[in-house]
């Protein structure tokens, strides 16, 4: 029987949440989260679950060891299929960006715009602004696949969209970069 893995995460979820007599809210505040996360990691509309994500939710439900190893063996199964037949630029401990899972058309110029101005050795850090929506995410990630190369310490996504408290953001920057 052929299961998706991101229904099978997003039923383990449920399935925790529900055996905890939580709602979404609820988890989601213990958790760090905000409730959309929540909500969207159950109906898999979020398919990627990182794995920090999962660790916060896994702690704010108390989870067993088993029951956390269940989880983590549903997100690599999951991370397995998006990836499928992509290859990093880089060693995988380099690359620590999300696989996207639907093409990416056009905006070459500004690829190319901000690699160079990454690339300088004047400064590495560029902030990407407007309004929600248009594509900021999707372009800085394409970005940093550019540049991966010339980093030898690696490219790191940390994916902040998910907190709801300002005083997770540094713990969940040191948590991805292992510090």
């Amino acid at each position: 029987m052929a299961t998706k893995a991101h229904a099978v995460f997003g039923d383990l979820l449920r399935h925790a949440r529900r055996n905890a007599g939580l709602t979404q809210e609820a988890l989601a505040e213990r958790a760090g989260l905000s409730t959309r996360a929540v909500s969207d990691l159950e109906r898999g509309i979020n398919r990627t679950p990182r794995r920090d994500t999962l660790e916060m939710l896994a702690e704010a439900l108390g989870l067993p060891p088993a029951e956390r190893a269940q989880w983590e063996r549903a997100r690599k199964q999951l991370a397995v299929r998006t990836t499928a037949g992509t290859v990093p630029d880089t060693a995988p401990s380099q690359l620590n960006l999300p696989t996207p899972v639907t093409t990416f058309i056009g905006r070459q110029q500004d690829i190319r715009a901000a690699a160079k101005l990454l690339c300088r050795s004047d400064g590495r850090m560029l902030t990407l602004t407007g309004p929600g929506g248009v594509g900021k995410t999707r372009l800085s990630l394409m970005v940093a696949r550019e540049v991966a190369t010339h980093f030898p310490d690696g490219v790191w996504f940390v994916n902040l969209a998910p907190l709801n408290d300002p005083g997770l953001v540094l713990p969940t920057v040191a948590k991805t970069l292992n510090i």
